[in-house]
C-alpha cells in the first residue's frame, strides 16, 4: 500500500510542462522604472557635485563646528608720514661792522645778538659792544651792525629806522621794511614788496647783485640804487 501511496503522490508533483505558461501578477508590487544610460551618467555627476560641496564645506569648519577664520586681507601700507621739520627751522642774519668776519650767519631759533657776534668770529679791537643790546632775540633776515667806539650809534638790530635806513644812510636789503625800501630811487610799493618777497623766499640777500633777480628791477634801476643799499 505504501507503494501505491507513493505512486499517487508522485503523480501530483510530476511536472506537466504547463508551469511556464502561468501568468502570475503581483498587484501590490509597484512597477519597475527603467533608467537609461545617459540619465544614469547625469545623476552620477549631480551626486558627485553634491558630495564635493559637502566636503568643501567641512574643510572650512573647525573641530567644534565654528567656521575657521579666513586669512586677513593684506592691508595697504600706511602712508609714510613726512619727516617732521626741525622745530622752528633755522634763521639767517647779517652781521656787519666791527666783527672779525662780516656776512651771513645761520643760527638756531631763539638765538640772540651775542650768538650772532660769536658766529661772526667775535668783535674787533675798537668795537663798541655797549652800543648793542646783545640779549635781543634775533629774527630771520635781521641785520646787526656793530659800530666802533665813538661812531654814531647804529639803529636797533633788525630795525630799518623810520625810513628803513641802515648805518651810513644805506638801506638794508635784508632788514628794511617796505617804507624804507621805497625811499630808494625808482622803487615803489610794488618793487619794495617784490624785494621783501625775494628775501623771504631765498633766506635773505647774499649780494647786492641779486637785486637783478627781483621782479621789476632792470639794469637801469639797479645802477640807480646799487650804491645806496647794503646787506
Amino acid at each position: 500500500m505504501s507503494n501505491s501511496v507513493a505512486s499517487r503522490l508522485g503523480e501530483f508533483v510530476r511536472p506537466t510542462g504547463e508551469e511556464t505558461r502561468l501568468d502570475i501578477s503581483f498587484p501590490d508590487q509597484p512597477p519597475r522604472i527603467a533608467i537609461g544610460t545617459r540619465t544614469a551618467i547625469i545623476a552620477a555627476g549631480v551626486l558627485a557635485v553634491i558630495v564635493g560641496l559637502m566636503l568643501s564645506h567641512l574643510l572650512f569648519r573647525t573641530g567644534d563646528g565654528a567656521l575657521a577664520p579666513s586669512a586677513p586681507a593684506a592691508s595697504a601700507p600706511a602712508a609714510v608720514a613726512p619727516e617732521a621739520a626741525t622745530s622752528g627751522g633755522t634763521i639767517v642774519v647779517s652781521v656787519v661792522g666791527a666783527v672779525v668776519v662780516q656776512g651771513l650767519v645761520t643760527l638756531e631759533p631763539g638765538a640772540r645778538v651775542a650768538d650772532a657776534i660769536i658766529a661772526a668770529g667775535g668783535l674787533l679791537e675798537g668795537a663798541d659792544p655797549a652800543a648793542l643790546n646783545q640779549a635781543q632775540l634775533l629774527v630771520d633776515g635781521q641785520q646787526i651792525v656793530v659800530p666802533a667806539v665813538g661812531a654814531a650809534p647804529a639803529p636797533p638790530a633788525g630795525s630799518a629806522g623810520s625810513a628803513g635806513a641802515a648805518a651810513g644812510g644805506m638801506v638794508s636789503l635784508n632788514s628794511a621794511d617796505a617804507a624804507g625800501l621805497s625811499t630808494l630811487d625808482g622803487v615803489g610799493e610794488a618793487t619794495a614788496a617784490a624785494i621783501i618777497e625775494f628775501r623771504e623766499q631765498n633766506g635773505g640777500f647774499t649780494s647786492i647783485e641779486q637785486l637783478m633777480d627781483v621782479s621789476g628791477i632792470g639794469p637801469a634801476k639797479f645802477e640807480a640804487i646799487k650804491d645806496h643799499v647794503t646787506l
